[in-house]
C-alpha cells in the first residue's frame, strides 16, 4: 500500500484557472455583443499579452528575462547610456511595440476571424491575470490604523535607511533591486521563496510590528498565522449591567440596563495623545471585558434570537455620557496609566503613556413572551 504524499503548493492558485473556457451561449444569444467583442479582440489580445508577461503565465519566459536584462542594463549603466544608447533603445522598444500591435491587428482582421470561445478565453484570462496582480492588495486587510502604523514605523526607520543607502546600498542599486523585485514578483521561484520565508517566525514578527496585521502565534505549533476570521465584536449579556427589573404582565418583563464603553488613547512622543494604539493591545473603544467596538456611535445592543420570546431595545439616553465618577469628576473623565495599562492614577505624569475614560448609556429591554410557538 502506497503511503500518502503531501506536496507543498508553490504555485499561485489563480494561475491554475487560466484555461480555454467555453460558455458561449451569452454571445450566441447577443449577436451585437459578439460583434463588438470581435472588433476589439485585437486590443484584448494585446492586453492579455502584456499581462501574461507581468504575471509570468506565458509559455515561453524569454520575454520576461529579456525585460529584466534590459531594465538592469538601463539602471546600472545609466551614466554611460543616457546620451547615446538610451535614444536607440527607446526607438527599438517603440518599434517592437508597434510591430506587435500591427501583427496582432493584421492577423485578426485579415486572417481567420476569432471564434466566440477564443474571445471568451481571452476575457477569462485577462480577468484572472488582473486578479493575480491585485491579489496582494485584495488579500491584505489594511485599515487606516495599519497605514498609520506603517507611516510611524517608516519614520522611525529613516536613520537606518539613511545608513544603508549611504554606506551599504547606493540609491542606484536600491532602485535596481526594487524594480527587479516588482518584475519578478509573480515568477514561480519568487512565489516559492516568499512561501518559504513566510514560515520564519522572525519574518512574521517583523510584518506584525510593521503593519499591525492580525497575525497570531499558535503556541502548539510555534508558528504565526493570519487570523482571517473577524474579531468577536458582538455585544453579549456580559457587557451591560441590569439596573432595574419590572414585571409589567405575566407575558412581559421590562429591564433597565446600562452599557459601559471604555475610550482608550496612547501618548506618542512628538504627537501627544492619539487614538493610534499598538496592534497587540486594547482597541480605541471597547467594553468592560475589553471586547473591541469599531465606533461608539455605531454601537448597537445585542440581538437575541429565541423561539419563546421577543426582545425590543429602546434607548433612554439620547447620546453617550462621560462617567465622571470613574475619574472622580476630574480630567474630563480620564484616568492615566503606564505603558502596560497598569498603575492607574488621576493625574498625568512623565511615566504615563496610556489613558482611559468611561462612557455609559442606559436603555430599556422589553421581553415579551410569544403567544404561539410552532415546533418544526
Amino acid at each position: 500500500m502506497k503511503e500518502d504524499i503531501i506536496y507543498a503548493n508553490f504555485q499561485p492558485t489563480e494561475a491554475k484557472l487560466l484555461k480555454n473556457g467555453s460558455g458561449s451561449q451569452l454571445l450566441i444569444d447577443n449577436p451585437i455583443l459578439s460583434s463588438v467583442l470581435s472588433k476589439i479582440f485585437p486590443y484584448l489580445l494585446l492586453i492579455d499579452n502584456v499581462l501574461e508577461i507581468l504575471t509570468w503565465t506565458n509559455e515561453d519566459l524569454y520575454s520576461n528575462l529579456l525585460l529584466i536584462i534590459l531594465y538592469s542594463i538601463l539602471i546600472m549603466y545609466w551614466n554611460y547610456m543616457n546620451l547615446v544608447v538610451i535614444p536607440i533603445l527607446v526607438t527599438l522598444c517603440f518599434g517592437y511595440i508597434i510591430w506587435i500591435i500591427n501583427s496582432i491587428v493584421y492577423d485578426t482582421k485579415f486572417n481567420e476571424k476569432p471564434t466566440i470561445d477564443e474571445i471568451l478565453s481571452v476575457l477569462h484570462n485577462i480577468t484572472i491575470r488582473f486578479e493575480m496582480i491585485l491579489r496582494p492588495v485584495a488579500r491584505t486587510n489594511l485599515k487606516l490604523r495599519n497605514f498609520l502604523q506603517i507611516f510611524i514605523v517608516s519614520l522611525i526607520l529613516i536613520p537606518i535607511n539613511f545608513l544603508i543607502v549611504t554606506y551599504i546600498l547606493s540609491p542606484q542599486k536600491f532602485l535596481w533591486l526594487f524594480g527587479v523585485f516588482l518584475l519578478t514578483y509573480h515568477s514561480p521561484w519568487s512565489f516559492s521563496i516568499r512561501r518559504l520565508l513566510w514560515r520564519s517566525i522572525y519574518i512574521r514578527v517583523f510584518v506584525f510590528y510593521l503593519t499591525g496585521l492580525n497575525i497570531k502565534l499558535d503556541a502548539k505549533n510555534n508558528k504565526f498565522k493570519f487570523n482571517d476570521e473577524k474579531n468577536d465584536t458582538d455585544v453579549t449579556s456580559n457587557d451591560f449591567k441590569i439596573l432595574q427589573k419590572k414585571i409589567e404582565s405575566p407575558t412581559r418583563l421590562n429591564q433597565v440596563v446600562k452599557f459601559e464603553v471604555f475610550e482608550n488613547e496612547r501618548r506618542w512622543i512628538g504627537l501627544g495623545w492619539s487614538k493610534f494604539l499598538l496592534p497587540s493591545e486594547r482597541a480605541n473603544y471597547c467594553t468592560t471585558s475589553l471586547k473591541e467596538i469599531p465606533d461608539i456611535n455605531s454601537f448597537t445592543p445585542p440581538v437575541y434570537s429565541n423561539d419563546l420570546y421577543n426582545y425590543k431595545w429602546e434607548w433612554i439616553d439620547k447620546s453617550w455620557v462621560i462617567d465622571k465618577e470613574f475619574s472622580k469628576n476630574k480630567n474630563n473623565g480620564w484616568i492615566y496609566s503606564d505603558n502596560n495599562w497598569e498603575n492607574d492614577e488621576l493625574s498625568d505624569g512623565f511615566s504615563k503613556f496610556t489613558r482611559s475614560r468611561k462612557w455609559y448609556r442606559t436603555a430599556t429591554l422589553i421581553i415579551d413572551k410569544k403567544l404561539n410557538v410552532y415546533d418544526e
